[in-house]
């Protein structure tokens, strides 16, 4: 099989597709983010996201009468004490969060899943997931380390307030797991999905 669609705008996970060589299309669709349910752990949560993700992308392409393609849909969560860091809200928020991680380790937490509509039913979905965990340590950090990354710009879209793949690694000391899991998209489960489908990439090609 070739050919997916990822449903989603980051350009971090669409430039690791483009680095695996998977052919795929951009689609753009109407989601609003999910925020956690009362008692929801993080695990809990980040699958409901991911999979409610991909649904509103098969219903979009049903609409649109698009071609049905597997969707790759994908959820990365900041967590510190089973507690949820989305994406910060202003300025003030995003110190907040990044001196709520100063000094500690904090847990990355990604969801990866390839959802493939059921040949017998066009209402089903099947999930073909991963979810990955990486410990994250960061340095002290000071409000005013912290307020200026926030005029660099790139805390804006990023969960915790931080990019491991630009500025904001110059705050971690140390990861434990997997790094392209912090980036957004971890690769090796992803290949592992994408060998399951028999979806091609690279190595497969």
């Amino acid at each position: 099989m070739s050919g997916i669609y990822l449903a989603s705008k980051s350009p971090r996970r669409k430039e690791i597709l483009e680095s695996l060589e998977v052919e795929f299309k951009i689609i753009n669709y109407p989601h609003k983010e999910s925020n956690p349910l009362k008692g929801e752990s993080p695990y809990e949560f980040i699958e409901r996201n991911t999979k409610e993700k991909s649904i509103a992308a098969f219903a979009y392409l049903q609409e649109n009468q698009q071609k049905i393609l597997p969707v790759l849909t994908a959820d990365t969560i900041v967590s510190l004490d089973d507690r949820i860091f989305g994406k910060p809200e202003n300025k003030d928020h995003a110190i907040s969060m990044l001196l709520e991680l100063s000094g500690q380790f904090h847990s990355v937490i990604s969801c990866v899943a390839i959802g493939v509509m059921d040949k017998s039913s066009s209402d089903t979905v099947n999930f073909h997931m991963d979810i990955v965990e990486t410990k994250v340590l960061f340095k002290t950090l000071t409000a005013f380390e912290c307020g200026k990354y926030w005029d660099t710009k790139e805390p804006l879209d990023k969960a915790g307030s931080y990019g491991i793949q630009g500025i904001g690694a110059t705050f971690v000391e140390k990861i434990i797991g997997s790094h392209s899991n912090v980036v957004g998209l971890p690769i090796f489960e992803t290949c592992k999905i994408l060998d399951n489908l028999k979806i091609n990439y690279w190595f497969s090609k």
